[in-house]
């Protein structure tokens, strides 16, 4: 095939934010799409920070695909039959606002804008391999054909397979994924912003914690799009597998909450996906780069996950511009060997990529900690029952209900090292 500058494999964010300013550039690029369409093999919870979005195409918000402007934060703990919530609201027209979108809509747009400024998109193909010529990656295998280009760009999601054929990770770990699953519920526009006291495209988020993952280390989210919500659950997959207990069946317990049955009621179906999520942060972080290949987004293990905040897309977007940025400075002496690369790094740091992923480095080991889905939930709810209840057998102090409360079940001790670690970590 004719020879490209760029060699971009997935259309996702990464991929796409790294073809439109390459193109917009003059280079030469290809982007290839193992899906029908980009976006339509890819699943996320259905939020995005848009600064870096924002960096890329400033004038995104005149037709970009977004659902709702988030205005409203939840956070939910539950037990089997009680919850305590709390909810926090901030101007939709913050300038560090959110958005909800659907990937199948937001990826396929990007992209397009990306063809706009000259990029070549191909969709359904699948890349094989890399083409290895005097021990530097020169290009990629795909479908028979060999594409020729000074630069690969790796984008191609959480266990991608262009970082293991270059050596750039080794094999994964099970332990540092989880498994989404997530549920598209249709409802009219107006029960929407009735059932969470929303206006126009306002949105809202919401997590769950405790009895969404029957106490297994996870959460669950609810996000409210325009005329419906995107709920799911993400749970340690080896939890599911040492309890065997199938992910469905939590995504049925969910549903069935109190909690949540009133604000899906009437609800349809609409779409229901599953997917594989890399969860340990900066520590599975592989090499992100070598001689002619750059990695990307979720490829690169550019997730933040600290318990109240799930970021990928945002990562991802300027991972790809940071890429991109890289070979476009490059090009002054056509150099694209490991040690010239390495600006890649100063060019994620510029954007705070990797600063991010050390800041909350610890946050997914202390997620890790059983307790904070299982016994905590319960005390707190156990808690508020006894603060709550009057019997007329003497009326009880915080204090003395919360000792009552935690008495054989966790020590203060515990408790205090928990909440240390936690500030720490997240």
């Amino acid at each position: 095939m004719e020879q490209f500058d760029v060699a971009i494999v997935g259309a996702g964010p990464a991929g796409s934010s790294a073809a439109y300013y390459l193109a917009n550039a003059g280079f030469q690029v290809i982007l290839l799409e193992r899906g029908k369409s980009p976006g339509s093999k890819n699943v996320f919870g259905g939020r995005i920070y848009p600064y870096s979005l924002e960096e890329l195409i400033p004038n995104y918000m005149e037709d970009a695909p977004i659902e709702r402007i988030i205005k409203k934060e939840g956070l939910t703990f539950m037990t089997e039959d009680a919850s305590l919530s709390a909810s926090f609201s901030a101007p939709s027209s913050d300038r560090r606002f959110s958005f909800t979108v659907f990937r199948s809509r937001f990826d396929e747009w990007l992209a397009q804008k990306a063809v706009e400024k000259g990029a070549f998109l191909l969709n359904e193909v699948k890349v094989d391999d890399v083409l290895v010529e005097k021990d530097r990656i020169a290009g990629i295998v795909a479908g028979g054909d060999e594409i020729r280009t000074h630069l690969v760009i790796a984008a191609d999601g959480a266990i991608s397979k262009i970082a293991q054929k270059a050596g750039l990770r080794g094999s994964l770990e099970p332990q540092n994924f989880s498994i989404g699953v997530k549920e598209v519920i249709e409802l009219p526009k107006g029960s929407i912003n009735d059932r969470f006291q929303l206006e126009s495209n306002e949105g809202a988020s919401i997590v769950y914690v405790g009895y969404v993952t029957r106490f297994l280390r996870g959460g669950g989210f609810l996000y409210t799009n325009r005329e419906s919500v995107s709920l799911g659950i993400v749970v340690k997959g080896v939890d599911l597998v040492e309890r065997r207990i199938n992910v469905e069946s939590l995504m049925g317990n969910f549903k069935e909450h109190e909690v949540i049955r009133n604000l899906i009621v009437d609800g349809k179906l609409l779409e229901y996906n599953t997917h594989l999520i890399p969860e340990a942060g900066f520590k599975m972080m592989p090499r992100l780069f070598t001689d002619g290949l750059i990695l990307v987004g979720d490829a690169a293990g550019f997730i933040i996950n600290n318990g109240y905040t799930f970021r990928g897309v945002d990562l991802a977007i300027a991972s790809g511009i940071a890429a991109a940025e890289t070979f476009t400075q490059l090009q002054k002496d056509g150099n694209t060997n490991r040690s010239s690369l390495s600006a890649y790094l100063t060019n994620l740091n510029k954007r705070n990529v990797i600063r991010d992923l050390k800041k909350f480095k610890d946050g997914p080991s202390f997620l890790n900690n059983p307790r904070l889905y299982s016994e905590y939930p319960k005390i707190l709810m156990d808690l508020l029952k006894t603060m709550y209840s009057i019997d007329g057998r003497g009326g009880k102090r915080i204090r003395e209900g919360a000792r009552e409360t935690m008495k054989g079940k966790i020590s203060m001790t515990r408790l205090v090292r928990d909440l240390i670690g936690g500030m720490n970590a997240i």
